[in-house]
């Protein structure tokens, strides 16, 4: 075996050459010469070791302290108060580290063998973004951090894994929290393209004196967290087919994620008829790993399963999974089941996803204070697949019917868009969110130009057909996340969260313009349709008022619109009123 001649410990490498000469797989040089092996340049395997550099960097980083703080404790002799709880507090974060480096590698060895395999579907990149910032939200104002997601008007739909993209995302975002320094910003922005999608994620430092502080003296990947970090988004990202990317800043770092543009979701009438095609994605939350697997292979014929290891990461999971039904585990570490079952109801894109509880414990305690918080269903502890997928199939039965019924309450008749009820009831739940995680939501009132000329003329029933007509424009313009109403009459109502005043401009235009363009025919006759548009953003105020106030103002800015001259868009504290006096 080689000897370093510098260090006299081994040489690295020497061990395998030697053994590979004792095997014949390497023929053994004559006496006095030197044996010189060829190098092969390849980049996936210079990355790897720049990797494995960063890895071990982590590694020694947490060791080094923990053997600090032992010696700390040795020197210090007998046992003092103050002293020692501080080190073993030092010791305890070194060790936690150390076993989330660990839990990394298992995930990157899992990936790195293929082991993660991807569920492609439509995903709204809107929505997933501004989802992953709210979630990430108080652990930022913890570090007096502003995070900040910038999205465009109309966010594209691809056809991707979103619960992958989810978690890349994140990834990102929190090591982007972490390493941002105090009054620092964080930033999510998407900038979508013909050719590609790309996701930003910027750490913005706080300036000093009219200047940027400049970035820490490290490596710039450093924005993904630890080596092993790094590692797993570079891999997420391969899985993904995207390619993830840093640049260095004057303000601070940035993280490039591109999305290849492959992944654009096919138009919504498709989509429709693949989904009544679907089967029904089941979400199984257990702390087990082995349970957790038994129950996806045994359900994996019949749905499309989606696993998660606590209530936490269900949590997570069920806004981006959007599941049909939840199985949950009721006792689990870091957020049991039933926590999980609240947070979830608490959320209105979550609210009325039915949840079977799981347990062991098959008490008639636990059994009622899973069945009084709206579970479902409860199971318990040793059940059978029989019977397991006949309460899921009885529960998925009860629940499509429900939903029906829910929708034809919800669902104005004449134009299948949200009712007046409906409406009201989202507009508190869009508020309240707002409020808490301080992100925009504006409200864009829409009325019926000239439409009582046609019902004069022609009837009311081609009224309704000019009514059905604007519904049908404001529906194909709608996200998923916005919520659209008929109001009452001849007046609709639009409710867009995560979006600003100037972004409900752009889409209140885009509906206008192509309400100019269009037209209907009824009896032979060509008849054009027009409405004019009042848009508000959500501003002060307290939570009883807010909802009522933001409506008050789309209303005021239409009711401005109209006596401008019709057939435009007016923005409530943006555009002046006609009526109004001019100003001194």
């Amino acid at each position: 075996m080689g000897v370093d001649d510098r260090t006299g410990e081994p040489a690295a490498g020497a061990a395998p050459v030697e053994r590979a000469r004792e095997e014949g797989a390497l023929p053994r040089a004559p006496e006095g010469a030197q044996l010189t092996l060829p190098v092969a340049s390849d980049p996936a395997l210079e990355r790897r070791e720049a990797l494995l550099s960063l890895v071990v960097g982590d590694l020694r980083g947490p060791s080094a302290e923990l053997l600090r703080q032992v010696r700390r404790l040795d020197a210090l002799g007998p046992p003092d108060g103050a002293a020692w709880r501080s080190s073993l507090r030092a010791i305890e974060r070194q060790a936690r580290r150390l076993a989330a480096l660990a839990d990394g590698l298992v995930a990157l060895r899992a990936l790195e063998r293929g082991g993660v395999k991807t569920h492609p579907g439509p995903t709204e990149l809107g929505l997933l973004l501004a989802r992953a910032v709210e979630a990430r939200q108080p652990r930022a104002k913890a570090r007096s951090l502003t995070v900040e997601c910038v999205l465009p008007p109309r966010p594209p739909s691809l056809s991707l894994d979103g619960e992958r993209l989810g978690e890349l995302v994140g990834k990102l975002l929190e090591a982007a929290i972490a390493t941002t320094p105090r009054g620092g910003r964080v930033r999510l922005s998407l900038e979508p393209s013909e050719k590609h999608a790309r996701i930003e994620v910027e750490a913005l430092f706080v300036r000093v004196g009219g200047r940027a502080r400049p970035a820490p003296r490290a490596h710039f990947e450093r924005l993904a967290g630890t080596g092993i970090d790094l590692a797993l988004c570079q891999a997420l990202a391969e899985l993904l087919g995207a390619s993830l990317q840093f640049a260095r800043r004057p303000t601070g770092r940035a993280a490039l994620l591109t999305l290849p543009a492959l992944g654009a979701a096919p138009e919504a009438e498709p989509r429709r008829a693949e989904a009544r095609e679907a089967k029904a994605r089941l979400l199984v939350v257990d702390d087990d790993a082995d349970a957790r697997d038994a129950l996806a292979l045994a359900l994996g014929d019949d749905y499309e399963v989606v696993t998660a290891g606590d209530g936490q990461e269900a949590v997570e999971l069920a806004l981006l999974a959007r599941p049909d039904l939840v199985l949950m585990d009721l006792y689990m570490p870091r957020m049991g089941g039933l926590d999980a079952f609240a947070a979830m109801r608490d959320d209105v894109m979550t609210a009325d996803v039915p949840v079977i509880l799981i347990s062991a414990r098959g008490d008639d305690l636990t059994r009622a204070r899973s069945l009084d918080l709206g579970a479902v269903d409860f199971l318990q502890k040793p059940f059978s697949a029989l019977e397991l997928k006949a309460r899921i199939e009885r529960t998925l039965r009860l629940t499509r019917r429900e939903t029906q019924l829910q929708l034809l309450a919800r669902t104005d008749a004449l134009t299948g868009l949200a009712n007046l009820r409906a409406f009201r009831a989202r507009l508190e739940d869009e508020v309240k969110r707002a409020r808490r995680y301080e992100t925009p939501l504006s409200c864009v009132m829409v009325d019926m130009d000239h439409l009582k000329p046609i019902n004069d003329e022609l009837g009311h029933a081609a009224g309704d057909v000019a009514i059905g007509a604007v519904a049908e424009v404001i529906r194909s313009e709608l996200r998923e996340t916005d919520f659209g109403a008929r109001y009452g009459g001849d007046e609709f109502v639009m409710l867009l969260p995560h979006t600003s005043a100037a972004e409900a401009r752009v889409l209140a235009e885009r509906v206008c313009a192509r309400l100019h363009a269009s037209s209907i025919e009824v009896g032979g006759r060509r008849l054009p349709v027009a409405a004019s548009f009042g848009v508000a953003a959500l501003g002060g105020g307290g939570l009883d008022e807010a909802g009522e106030t933001l409506l008050r103002r789309a209303d005021l800015a239409l009711y401005a619109a109209k006596r401008a001259g019709r057939g435009r868009v007016l923005v409530h504290g943006l555009d002046p009123d006609p009526a109004a006096p001019a100003p001194p």
